[in-house]
């Protein structure tokens, strides 16, 4: 599996005079320093999470339909399954994504279709495309726990600017941080 960012958040979940007010900053020195924790500390938890914060659009590309007819999806909450494209002997044709259920706010999302009701990609590399709208949405969208990891997160990479070790470990992330985050995390086996 492949995955490609076709449309990016328009926005941050934070803005820097949110992060600012909550770090207790009040010149501009550093904004664009924090702005790039900020815009860090969001794809970090998105990737621990498997929760995408703001809607984007992504391209995801597959070798072949799982013959159980569920396809689990990477990442989400997904809004919205906008194209289907498999890659037949004449090449590329659409799919109407009518032919899939979608369940987008499970963990992890997945679409169901009927077995063997979809065409085979004749390619033996990446000849499915799934392209999908995913994020809970605008800013306010955003559940408050997220938004708070990622006011702390950003805090502490501004403060710590290198790696914290406690013992013989590296903390990755603060405690709190991982509190907050639990709830909305999908463990992986």
């Amino acid at each position: 599996m492949s995955l490609t960012v076709l449309e990016p958040p328009a926005v941050e979940p934070l803005t820097i005079g949110e992060l600012k007010l909550f770090l207790k900053i009040d010149d501009d020195a550093e904004d664009q320093l924090i702005a790039d924790i900020a815009r860090t500390a969001r794809r970090h938890v998105e990737d621990v999470t498997g929760k995408l914060m703001i809607t984007q659009r992504w391209r995801i590309r597959r070798d072949a339909w799982p013959p159980s007819g569920r396809l689990a999806l990477p990442f989400g909450p997904v809004q919205s399954l906008d194209e289907v494209v498999v890659t037949g002997p004449s090449g590329p044709g659409a799919v109407d994504p009518a032919h899939f259920v979608l369940d987008g706010v499970s963990a992890p999302p997945r679409l169901a279709y009927a077995q063997g009701s979809l065409p085979e990609p004749a390619v033996p590399v990446a000849g499915i495309s799934l392209d999908v709208t995913v994020g809970f949405g605008d800013p306010a969208d955003v559940p408050d726990p997220i938004l708070q990891a990622l006011r702390l997160l950003t805090g502490h990479w501004l403060e710590n600017r290198g790696l914290i070790s406690v013992g013989h470990e590296v903390a990755v992330l603060p405690r709190m941080v991982e509190a907050l985050l639990g709830p909305f995390t999908t463990r992986r086996l």
